[in-house]
């Protein structure tokens, strides 16, 4: 029996030297770091693109060919309340594109001098939102033209009176935002006429330039185009 119990002896020495080793081990053993992945979802913040601010700005959108003249070389006056010769133009828009943003460009004169600034003006409304263009909110534009009027607006920040008579220094004067009308429909009617007395009246050119953009990523497009009804 001596034999036996000298093994069993054994045995149970050898289990206690294993159950204490693993117990050594794990004491010993680094923690197991745990590590969780935490997905922040980021609201990517869409800007329009910006046109810029002077006369500049707006020739090089009619020099990349994004620009529509509605009214070009015509003679135009008032009498008796009363457009002679005014204009009735339909814009359309085409394309997947929005305007983002662009300009008004207006260029006139009348027997060969600049309008009269105190009651001459240009009317330019398009369904209801214009009238009588408050030429003293024009941008700047450098050398400007001898002899003829010129304005430069931004197009979604048209100021203007929307009755006679014309006060270049009028408080009360109204602004539109011509981008948003052009986006709303794909059908815009402008009335344009020179409210000025003299039959010498002249508009040299009204034209629009624009920039297009894709409003769901805030990129910059060629993807909408303005054209006149013919």
């Amino acid at each position: 029996m001596k034999p036996i119990i000298q093994f069993a002896i054994i045995l149970i020495i050898g289990s206690v030297i294993v159950l204490g080793t693993t117990s050594l081990v794990n004491l010993i053993r680094e923690p197991e770091i745990k590590v969780s992945e935490k997905i922040v979802e980021v609201n990517k913040v869409i800007r329009q693109p910006d046109c810029g601010n002077n006369f500049n700005d707006y020739q090089f959108l009619v020099n990349k060919g994004q620009f529509l003249t509605l009214v070009k070389e015509k003679n135009t006056y008032a009498s008796n309340g009363a457009f002679i010769n005014g204009f009735n133009v339909n814009i359309n828009r085409s394309g997947d594109g929005k305007i983002a943003c662009g300009f008004l460009y207006i260029k006139t004169r009348i027997n060969g001098k600049g309008l009269d600034e105190n009651y001459d003006s240009v009317y330019i409304n398009p369904n209801g939102f214009g009238g009588q263009i408050l030429r003293t909110k024009s941008l700047s534009i450098e050398n400007k033209e001898e002899n003829k009027t010129q304005v430069l607006l931004p197009l979604n920040s048209i100021s203007y009176l929307p009755t006679l008579p014309y006060n270049p220094n009028a408080q009360d004067y109204e602004i539109s935002n011509w981008v948003n009308l052009l986006n709303t429909g794909d059908k815009v009617n402008f009335q344009i006429g020179l409210s000025a007395l003299d039959s010498r009246g002249y508009i040299d050119e009204i034209t629009l330039a624009y920039k297009c953009w894709d409003s769901s990523t805030g990129q910059e497009t060629q993807d909408c185009q303005l054209s006149l009804d013919k």
